[in-house]
């Protein structure tokens, strides 16, 4: 799915910065400031809950719940590794 021009926004619905091209999106992580990459893609790193990302910095975990029909994007953390 392309996310390209999306707004992005953390779990709280604040607008991050980001950057997003294609289906692939980057963004600095939450708590220490690595930078970290997601692929809006079924089944790829940060696709979902059950498929999250993880900062190679810190460990924390974020998955990407897309809004297609609003061209909106929320970057969630979560705590599983």
């Amino acid at each position: 799915m392309k996310i390209t021009d999306f707004l992005i926004m953390d779990g709280n619905g604040d607008e991050i910065e980001a950057d997003a091209f294609g289906n692939n999106i980057a963004f600095s992580c939450a708590d220490c400031g690595h930078p970290v990459l997601a692929i809006a893609r079924e089944n790829q790193r940060g696709s979902s809950e059950e498929n999250p990302v993880f900062c190679k910095g810190c460990g924390t975990g974020y998955f990407l719940d897309v809004r297609s029909h609003a061209e909106k994007l929320y970057i969630h953390w979560t705590d599983a590794h």
